[in-house]
């Protein structure tokens, strides 16, 4: 049999598209203080609309309202900082009073002697002193003094990092504001750009990508919210210090896909850790946490939207680490919803295709295709589990005739072709064989109809599938 092989490519074409991919990710890196805020504002905007369509059907002017829904915007950003902030404050000035309590659990934990790498550290420098010469010199200890900060460079350091997040956000709420009192007309524009050939294919994309994000941001802020009140009201319950401060904590970061939820957990199992005594505190602050993200990730999430981001969670995980070596944190924010748009960009675009199969949730094979698929694997247990499916959804003929028959249509198809070869014939055949008598319920009294193969596994298999038609 011939080896596989690759379908040919011109190689000036092969190296075109590399480096225009190249040259895209290099323009993503370097536009990221542009377009990273860019598309924060396009989130914004999409999550906003609803708001605004709201206000525009009670009769009122969209300027108004996108000012409303600015300032408030604007006073839920300044509020929880405040809340941030002072109880960082407050949590600043307890944690010294923390130090001997978190000493203790750690001296405990390390046992009642030196800590283990107390010992491995002690043992490498008596095994270094025996080493050495004995008429080595003592090594001269030099201590670099650095001069006293200037109170001018101090807040010039701490006005950078203060004002650049606060330019971010300004620019992005600008940018949103723009984008929402003028939407129909960047949307033509957007449309012109495209093209007007084929301009509802990019409607009914723009419509969906808006509907499906929309959908997905608004429940996954209600679900959020509710998880971080959660988090701050239990951990107040138990008595966790700056039980706010966690739950607004939970809450942010929650948004960050898969790893935000343990670190917002994380904060308060060590704060307990150092202002308890003993481990109860510790262990009901990590027992609530772990009860309070599986009621949110297994009811709340699959039972308000499900998977309405229409994506893979493989896909979502490298998304994750792309975006977010590109734009960091905000690249991370962002990476669910760029990723959701580029798998409904492969849905609706010609020639983009590939998108939808790489990082959407709908099926890569049809269900005739992964049977056959299976058959040729040899994966007899996994053909049974589809044929088991499709007759739960309507009975054995529907399965057989939806499944099996194509599926042996097409082996005899390709059983000739030299590239299939006789022995992937009969191990596909007897696969089916194996496929369509599992789990079959043994037959009472006397057969009406016996059915002989002509000969061969694959007249063996149709043969089978015949007597369960029959």
């Amino acid at each position: 049999m011939a080896p596989f092989q690759m379908p040919a490519e011109p190689q000036g074409r092969l190296a075109t598209r590399l480096l225009l991919v190249a040259l895209i990710i290099y323009g993503l890196y370097v536009g990221r203080g542009i377009l990273a805020p860019l598309a924060l504002a396009l989130l914004l905007t999409v999550a906003a609309l609803p708001v605004v369509d709201w206000g525009q059907r009670r009769g009122l002017p969209r300027v108004p309202v996108v000012i409303g829904v600015l300032l408030a915007a604007i006073g839920t950003i300044g509020g929880v900082l405040w809340l941030v902030l002072a109880q960082a404050l407050q949590l600043a000035e307890q944690m010294p009073r923390y130090e001997t309590e978190l000493r203790r659990k750690l001296s405990s934990l390390s046992g009642t002697g030196a800590s283990l790498f107390d010992n491995l550290n002690g043992m490498a420098h008596r095994l270094g002193q025996s080493v050495a010469p004995a008429s080595a010199p003592a090594a001269q200890t030099v201590v670099i003094a650095q001069p006293p900060a200037e109170p001018f460079s101090a807040m010039i350091e701490v006005a950078g990092f203060v004002l650049a997040p606060a330019a971010m956000v300004a620019v992005t709420l600008l940018l949103m504001a723009f984008l929402l009192i003028q939407r129909e007309d960047v949307r033509d524009r957007v449309l012109r750009l495209i093209g007007t050939d084929e301009i509802h294919r990019t409607t009914r994309a723009m419509q969906d990508a808006t509907d499906r994000i929309g959908r997905f941001l608004l429940m996954q802020l209600l679900v959020n919210a509710v998880f971080g009140l959660a988090m701050g009201l239990g951990l107040w319950v138990i008595g966790v210090p700056n039980a706010p401060l966690w739950g607004v904590l939970a809450f942010v970061l929650r948004f960050v896909p898969y790893l935000g939820a343990p670190l917002a957990a994380l904060f308060p199992i060590l704060v307990a850790l150092a202002t308890t005594q003993g481990w109860t505190t510790v262990i009901l602050v990590a027992a609530w946490f772990v009860v309070v993200d599986l009621v949110a990730s297994y009811v709340a999430e699959p039972m308000l939207y499900g998977n309405s981001a229409g994506i893979t969670p493989l896909a979502l995980i490298l998304s994750s680490i792309f975006w977010a070596s590109l734009w960091g944190p905000i690249g991370l924010i962002l990476a669910p919803a760029i990723t959701a748009c580029l798998a409904i960009l492969g849905r609706h675009g010609r020639g983009l295709e590939f998108l939808d199969v790489v990082l959407g949730d709908s099926q890569a094979l049809s269900g005739p295709e992964r049977f056959y698929q299976r058959l040729l694997a040899g994966d007899a247990s996994g053909a049974a589990r589809l044929l088991a499916v499709a007759a739960e959804a309507g009975n054995e003929a529907a399965a057989l005739r939806l499944l099996v028959e194509p599926a042996v249509i097409r082996l005899a198809a390709d059983r000739p072709s030299e590239d299939f070869g006789a022995r992937l014939a009969l191990r596909s055949a007897r696969t089916l064989m194996r496929a369509l008598t599992d789990g079959d319920t043994p037959h009472s009294g006397v057969q009406d109809v016996q059915l002989v193969a002509a000969g061969g596994a694959l007249d063996r298999a149709g043969a089978a599938m015949a007597a369960l038609a029959l």
